[in-house]
């Protein structure tokens, strides 16, 4: 009888057989490619950041101001005209003309612009942009959009801990989040989501390390965008964080009690009458950028009785679907409710423009916290979906609404499914 014989791999190792000799070469090879792999995508960022830098630089340099700004031609700055008016105001010691239109004109004279565009914050926050405007505009605008992008920067390093993704992966992060399209409207356009989003940043953070007061006093800074301030204020007692939402409301009586001793006790009442119409002027001449259910519903559809209803039912399933989320903490994770409260505030506010959408990075981290590297894909898809605000002049109101609400349902999604603990790093 013939002795059985086996096949011999070119490497020596019998047919069948798994080769040990090779495992190490075929280990080092993947590492290899995955090292390869990772310095590309770190090229890509830094040339994303050089590429936004630079055209920040030029964008400063060459837009005409003064006499040689046309009225209906390129504006530096895009909004932050408001926000110079009001710190020039103030520089000028009229902080009580602040709201004053014929006052508001004029110290936007200059600038490009028809008119004025309305400075619709509390009376502390244009005290707070004085010193930009004593640097003149130019130099104001070129500061105040170096200080968001470090704001930015400052939010993702807040929130290292929750995702082992991001705090490993923190340029290509910082670009990414750079290029989201609202964020990257915000930053380049005076406004400032980049503010809000440190908060939730700072929400988050503070909750998860049990520092309740930190987390109130932020509350309490934010109360400047009641329509932010006010969802966390309440989610957080109903979480059972008491301090946290009562040194908000301490922070807030301070700041009304600074204010009133420069203002007058009425001042609040001021800003209201002053906001009321810039509301309803701007939901007019913004419809198509709308981002809020009431909003967009509007836009889309008028504001038939009808319509408003049907907004007003959906504006309540969000507020319930919050509480519930907030009250069990025992039962969804800090990271997931985090993300719910981010996305659902700007479905609930009847005047949310399409850049605070920037506000759905804090859902994409609290997938990546919830779902690690599986999560990647719904990022990148969220990242895409935002540029489908480049429709909303063909249709006369912004797409972008249905990817905040998609957000907002796919993390209460999220919730449901991980439950009250997930993985984080320290």
């Amino acid at each position: 009888m013939a002795a059985a014989s086996e096949t011999v791999s070119p490497e020596g190792a019998p047919a069948g057989r798994v080769s040990t000799a090779s495992a190490p070469a075929e280990h080092e090879a993947s590492s290899s490619r995955t090292a390869e792999y990772s310095a590309r995508i770190q090229r890509i960022s830094a040339a994303v950041l050089f590429a936004f830098g630079l055209s920040l630089v030029l964008s400063i340099a060459t837009t005409p101001l003064g006499a040689d700004a046309a009225i209906d031609g390129p504006r530096l700055g895009g909004d932050y005209p408001a926000f110079y008016g009001a710190g020039s105001i103030v520089l000028d010691g009229d902080i009580n003309q602040l709201y004053e239109a014929d006052r508001q004109t004029e110290a936007q004279s200059g600038l490009g612009i028809d008119g004025y565009l309305s400075f619709a914050y509390p009376p502390h926050v244009a005290v707070a942009y004085a010193p930009l405007a004593a640097l003149g505009y130019r130099l104001g605008y070129a500061v105040h959009t170096v200080l968001l992008i470090g704001v930015l920067a400052v939010a993702l390093r807040l929130l290292w801990p929750m995702s082992a993704v991001l705090k490993d992966n923190s340029l290509p992060a910082f670009a990414a989040a750079m290029a989201f399209y609202p964020l990257f409207r915000a930053v380049g356009g005076g406004q400032n989501t980049a503010l809000t989003l440190l908060a939730f940043a700072v929400v988050w953070r503070t909750l998860r390390d049990e520092r309740e007061t930190l987390a109130g006093v932020a509350i309490g800074l934010l109360l400047f965008r009641p329509q932010y301030a006010l969802p966390l204020m309440g989610l957080l007692w109903l979480a059972g964080h008491r301090r946290a939402s009562v040194t908000a409301v301490a922070v807030g009586v301070l700041t009304w009690v600074g204010t009133a001793m420069v203002m007058g006790v009425s001042w609040l009442g001021d800003w209201f009458d002053a906001v009321t119409p810039f509301v309803e002027r701007d939901a007019e001449v913004n419809a198509e950028n709308s981002i809020s259910i009431l909003g967009f519903s509007q836009a889309l559809f008028g504001s038939h009785p009808i319509v408003v209803g049907a907004a007003a039912m959906a504006v309540i399933v969000v507020v319930l679907t919050l509480m519930h989320l907030w009250r069990h903490p025992d039962q969804y994770s800090l990271a997931t409710r985090m993300g719910a409260v981010a996305a659902g505030s700007l479905l609930l506010s009847p005047h949310t423009m399409f850049y605070d959408a920037g506000l759905l990075v804090v859902v994409a981290v609290a997938w990546l916290a919830a779902r690690g590297t599986s999560a990647l894909a719904s990022v990148a898809v969220l990242w895409a979906a935002a540029l489908i605000h480049f429709l909303a002049p063909a249709i006369g109101a912004t797409p972008l609404a249905l990817v905040v609400a998609a957000a907002f349902v796919l993390i209460v999604r999220t919730a449901v499914s991980v439950g009250p603990t997930i993985a984080g790093v320290s």
